[in-house]
């Protein structure tokens, strides 16, 4: 089958679009969803851009995309920042594939141990639950950590935003869990600029990049990631919705992109304005009074 767009053999039937793509013009397309979630407001100069870089495919390929995007812009740059959660065998091996990468594309990375940052790794706050009997998704803790400690250290170096690498299925996996949870505040964050003096603006440069288009841009472009998967990791809800969507998706091509689109255009037309917090613990952005790390560094029985 030849390309659609320029005539040259395929390697690529996109469903959802109907369009044959070979290599040169796959790549294209990828980089073209990235710059459409962008815009002129963030690929110009004088912009400083955070990049949460886990070690995995979609984190790789967004980093690789922005620094292609702002490595010639002048004085503009992307920062990565690693988190090491001290996930035991795990995180060593993702730690260094992040500190090959960005050596190989003389990307600015930083190194933020959980450990150093709040006393405690990971493996101990799992180990330190069960010996309480307090029933803890390492995941759900994983994840405010995580969001949290890259917020601080976005806000730290300067940064006018911080990219988080969730892809297409991501976003319609969310936007559903969320609904369907009638978790209607969650809804307005992910898909809302949400205010706070201390807060770094996040944004998703592949929500519109399905998972599969993600992990052939990585073979094609010959990226290296880590393959493994963590393994606090396990079936979950995000997993049930996953499989429903994508069964929808293989009978209905288009249907995460119309759950995500049709999201957006409700957000922006009902207007709803969302309340940021200050933590009265640490003092950072939070959804509450106290902040969802600092609830559980207390029943844990840890400084916050």
């Amino acid at each position: 089958m030849k390309c659609s767009k320029c005539g040259k053999e395929a390697i690529y039937h996109q469903k959802y679009s109907g369009l044959y793509l070979c290599k040169e013009c796959f790549i294209k397309d990828v980089e073209r969803k990235v710059r459409k979630v962008l815009g002129r407001n963030i690929i110009r100069n004088n912009m400083k851009i955070g990049v949460g870089l886990s070690g995995g495919k979609d984190s790789v390929v967004m980093t690789y995309i922005l620094n292609k995007f702002f490595k010639p812009i002048p004085n503009s740059e992307i920062i990565v920042f690693f988190v090491d959660e001290g996930i035991k065998g795990f995180r060593k091996v993702a730690r260094k594939f992040v500190v090959e990468f960005c050596e190989e594309y003389g990307i600015k990375y930083k190194i933020i141990p959980l450990e150093e940052e709040i006393g405690v790794s990971l493996d101990d706050i799992v180990k330190i639950a069960r010996e309480k009997n307090l029933t803890l998704n390492p995941c759900s803790f994983c994840g405010v950590m995580r969001r949290k400690l890259l917020n601080r250290v976005a806000l730290k170096e300067g940064c006018n935003y911080l990219a988080i690498g969730h892809n297409l299925d991501d976003m319609a996996q969310a936007v559903m869990m969320n609904y369907i949870d009638g978790a209607i505040e969650k809804l307005v964050r992910l898909g809302k600029d949400v205010e706070h003096p201390l807060l770094v603006k996040r944004i998703r440069p592949l929500k519109y990049v399905p998972e599969e288009e993600v992990q052939l841009y990585a073979d094609l472009v010959g990226l290296k990631y880590q393959k493994e998967p963590c393994p606090y990791s396990s079936i979950s809800y995000r997993a049930e919705i996953s499989e429903i969507i994508d069964k929808l998706e293989d009978s209905h091509p288009g249907t995460m992109h119309s759950i995500v689109s049709g999201f957006e255009k409700l957000i922006k037309h009902l207007g709803i304005k969302m309340e940021v917090k200050t933590c009265k613990i640490c003092g950072e952005p939070a959804s509450g009074d106290i902040c969802k790390v600092c609830l559980w560094m207390e029943k844990l029985g840890l400084k916050a």
